[in-house]
């Protein structure tokens, strides 16, 4: 049986629509999303999440982000977004063709949530540069726990990057978009606080990620 490409249906669902990405700029899962639909070339727009509102709770029950609206359908959570984004579109899959290669890819992106996001991005980059500029400090014992954390955990994403040039094989996919902007952000860091020191082979895969034209078009 030939594998089924996922990321080559959708004609039917992408001809006329309305599609709104909810989401801060500043937020790491939010930028994944747009990455996604940069890479299949989907237009959209995008709206500032109001978590105030109780009618927010209708989009995301947890009052989070990204939240995806297309034509009435709501998907929230950047791993689903990311993966409708790429089934319901037409363009390059951004998943690959056959089982083995998608497990592969899934296992990353479990990864990148379960191991790499609850420390950089919850411990570290929240503290750091979204708490500390409305006059929270950072627990500065706490914050170098946590990008050591990190970084122990990037060390795993380091050491499969010397058999292949991606997370998941030969190309480009959902994995390498969801962890990339976890590591852009680590240059707004202070030195002391990077989690992606000592990871030349990262730093190598973020400079190839971030010459690709929807890199610049995820940040308009």
């Amino acid at each position: 049986m030939k594998p089924r490409n996922p990321g080559s249906r959708g004609a039917r669902l992408g001809r006329r629509m309305s599609l709104v990405l909810h989401g801060f700029p500043f937020s790491t899962f939010t930028w994944s999303a747009r990455l996604a639909l940069a890479e299949k070339g989907v237009p959209y727009t995008v709206e500032r999440p109001r978590f105030a509102d109780p009618a927010y709770t209708r989009l995301h029950p947890w009052t989070k982000m990204p939240v995806l609206v297309h034509d009435g359908f709501v998907v929230f959570e950047a791993t689903a977004v990311m993966r409708y984004v790429d089934e319901a579109f037409d363009g390059p899959a951004l998943q690959p063709a056959d089982a083995r290669g998608r497990a592969r890819m899934t296992q990353w992106m479990s990864a990148v949530c379960d191991y790499v996001a609850p420390q950089a991005v919850r411990r570290v980059l929240i503290p750091r540069l979204v708490l500390a500029g409305r006059g929270v400090q950072p627990d500065e014992a706490s914050v170098a726990r946590a990008s050591a954390a990190a970084r122990d955990a990037l060390g795993r994403f380091e050491a499969v990057l010397a058999d292949r040039p991606w997370l998941a094989g030969e190309a480009p996919t959902l994995a390498d978009w969801l962890l990339a902007p976890i590591l852009a952000n680590d240059s707004a860091l202070p030195e002391t606080d990077r989690y992606s020191t000592g990871l030349p082979r990262l730093q190598d895969w973020l400079g190839r990620l971030s010459a690709r034209p929807s890199w610049v078009a995820s940040m308009g």
